[in-house]
């Protein structure tokens, strides 16, 4: 069928009025009239000609300038297509946007359940492809797009309550320090191999099915790259983490100006090697107690709960804050701006040294000198300027992003706190500085407000599109039958349910974390329709979420992580963790002293007395052969096997270690009785 061609009567009924209006009224002829309103000459002279006869009837004009074209009509009117066309643009901005597949299914449906006249196939149940296309021409702002992957944890976690917060803290930065563009930095890590994950379009015969290219191997090994640059355009040469026991100075050779290499046993940073990085840092920046310089960083562990990190950055007058977490893909520039076009450029010169090195691979020896010549090419000032500028970073502007932005994180709608609301007083975000010891008699400086925790929410979450059920569609074509305007809206929204939260109080990070009062049902109201019985939300509904339960882990919070309240909260959960491993390991040597000074001989005369003695017990008239093959209740481990202590259970009579019941196997007279008793 013919898709691009001018139709009879492609004209509109307002401009051939003007045009028969001119004309009668001798301002202009017919070509010129024709040409000017952009209707056909012909058709214009036998409507003026009407136009008239009408006149000298002395009867008003009552020419009939439009008329329908054959029996067929539109299916849907205008403004029924302006509806659909904005449903479709607000489900993709919550990225759950239609295919061409779902939108031809959707007007089907919508055609069926609206009683509307159409020629659609009733066996497919779908809408035609002509007339999918056609609906994308009328409506140019629609388009068909190729959708960029985005996690749900990311697409609930960039809401404009986390948002705000984060350009709260880095405004009350900004007027507290005076910082200049050569004083912001952002840094973050990359993962590199001899195998680029990014491969370029090349130029094949057209028709072929597969279309390959040579790599180095099947899966490559990955070597981590801090990368580090200013909002006014300089880079910091990279740090290179090789997966070795020992570094080999020959794997940098040719590498970029400045670049140094380091070892790990995985390839990934660690605290210490961050620490590292971060002394030549402060040299790169010209940090100072009295020339304070601002580093922005994601929640990473190695970050964020890096003690000896924060003391160093507090002596060098280093402000370090980090990105509230699963924001980094709109939020940290290096992932906005900079990472994409090094790893294409990566990806040019992996394919030019094989190129010239027909036959040979590309190994951990090859990636220093390759990586080297990509981030030269990528590393231009007009990369980093409109990166943080493109974040709102610098220059800054806390309405960088738009309501469209965060569409996403309706689905879970969090809402802040008043209690979590970001404290007016700046004093909270003040980096005392010290060329000696850390200032720690700040005692009544204001806690940092924590955040609300928007990781957790989709990280716990199963996030689903409601559907309809087919009794509820039922329903709607007997409401179809007895009322036109009968609104079903409010049966076919699905509320947002959220199991109660447990989570114990939450240690410093960059993650944030949730309670149940942190999540609040969204008001729905039922919103007017055009169309007349089912609207395109009540077919399809905007996704929601489902809360499952699940055991939960500690989530910590966005701040200032050089500040003095975070770094002494910091202080107290790693002493913390210190006692409770030295507490785990007293308890595990006295275990071992306790097994180590028993007899074996006279320890199982005790135990078989001790079991032949109590009453209500199941073992006590067994023979020696019996006992000796007792599983453990708990590990199931036999007597035979065993030199410790055991207890049977004062319900139930079942035997178990002394170490798996909790018991003090050299008190005779402690009343052991097991959980799944005492549960019962």
């Amino acid at each position: 069928m013919v898709r691009n061609y001018k139709k009879r009567g492609d004209w509109s009924e307002e401009s051939m009025k003007d045009a028969v209006k001119n004309v009668v009224e001798g301002k202009i002829g017919y070509k010129l009239a024709a040409k000017s309103f952009f209707v056909p000459q012909t058709t214009l002279e036998r409507k003026v000609k009407l136009a008239r006869e009408s006149l000298d009837k002395n009867d008003p004009m009552t020419v009939k300038f439009k008329v329908p074209l054959g029996p067929k009509e539109k299916v849907f009117t205008d403004n029924e297509e302006e509806e659909l066309c904005k449903y479709i643009i607000d489900m993709e901005s919550r990225l759950y946007g239609l295919t061409m597949k779902d939108l031809r299914g959707l007007v089907y449906r919508l055609a069926v359940k609206n009683n509307k006249r159409h020629p659609f196939n009733n066996e497919k149940e779908e809408a035609g492809k002509d007339w999918a296309l056609g609906f994308l021409k009328r409506h140019p702002e629609l388009s068909i797009r190729q959708p960029e992957s985005t996690s749900s944890a990311r697409a609930a976690g960039f809401n404009k309550q986390v948002v705000d917060q984060f350009f709260n803290f880095l405004g009350n930065v900004y007027d507290e320090h005076h910082l200049t563009p050569d004083r912001i930095y952002n840094c973050d890590e990359a993962g590199i191999s001899v195998v680029p994950k990014t491969k370029s379009k090349i130029i094949a015969r057209k028709g072929r099915k597969q279309v390959g290219a040579i790599t180095s191997a099947e899966r490559g090994t990955t070597i981590t790259v801090e990368i580090c640059f200013s909002a006014s355009g300089n880079f910091m040469p990279p740090m290179m983490v090789y997966p070795r026991k020992r570094m080999d100075p020959q794997l940098m050779i040719n590498a970029a100006p400045g670049a140094w290499g380091v070892c790990s046993d995985s390839g990934w940073m660690t605290s210490e090697l961050f620490l590292d990085w971060f002394k030549k840092f402060v040299k790169f920046s010209g940090a100072t107690p009295e020339h304070s310089v601002l580093l922005l960083l994601d929640g990473h562990s190695t970050h964020t709960k890096n003690i000896d990190l924060i003391n160093e950055a507090r002596t060098h007058g280093v402000i370090i804050l980090c990105f509230p977490p699963h924001t980094t893909h709109r939020l940290q520039v290096a992932d906005v701006a900079y990472m994409r076009p090094l790893s294409t450029y990566y990806d040019h010169q992996i394919m030019a040294w094989l190129r010239s090195n027909p036959g040979m691979t590309v190994t951990v020896r090859q990636v220093a000198e390759i990586f080297g010549k990509a981030f030269i090419q990528a590393s231009t000032m007009s990369t980093a300027v409109n990166g943080f500028k493109k974040c709102g970073i610098w220059p800054y502007d806390p309405t960088v992003f738009s309501e469209t932005d965060f569409a996403p994180s309706l689905m879970t709608d969090i809402q802040l706190n008043v209690s979590d609301a970001p404290a007016s007083d700046n004093s909270s975000l003040i980096m005392e500085s010290s060329s000696t010891e850390p200032a720690t008699n700040n005692q009544n400086a204001p806690i940092i407000s924590e955040a609300i925790s928007v990781a957790a929410t989709l990280t716990d979450a199963a996030v689903t599109p409601v559907t309809v059920e087919t009794e509820t569609l039922s329903r709607l074509d007997t409401a179809a039958s007895i009322s036109a305007s009968t609104s079903l809206s409010s049966n076919l929204v699905t509320a947002l349910t959220v199991l109660p939260n447990t989570m114990s109080t939450p240690e410093p990070g960059c993650s944030y974390w949730l309670d149940n009062s942190d999540l609040h049902e969204r008001p729905r109201t039922p919103q007017q329709s055009i169309f007349g019985v089912v609207s395109p939300q009540q077919i399809m509904p905007f996704p929601a979420t489902t809360k499952t339960s699940r055991s939960t882990r500690k989530r910590g919070k966005t701040a200032v992580i050089t500040s003095s309240p975070y770094k002494n909260e910091l202080e107290e959960t790693i002493k913390k963790k210190e006692q409770a491993e030295e507490d785990k390991q007293r308890k595990k040597g006295l275990r071992e002293l306790k097994k180590s000074e028993k007899d074996p001989a006279t320890k199982k005369k005790r135990v078989t007395k001790k079991k032949q003695g109590a009453k209500n017990r199941s073992l006590n008239e067994n023979s020696d052969s019996d006992i000796e093959n007792t599983p453990c209740l708990y590990c199931k481990g036999l007597y035979l096997d065993s030199n410790e202590g055991w207890a049977a259970c004062s319900a139930c009579g079942k035997w178990a270690h002394c170490s798996c019941a909790g018991v003090d196997d050299e008190d005779a007279d402690t009343v052991f009785t097991c959980e799944h008793c005492e549960q019962s």
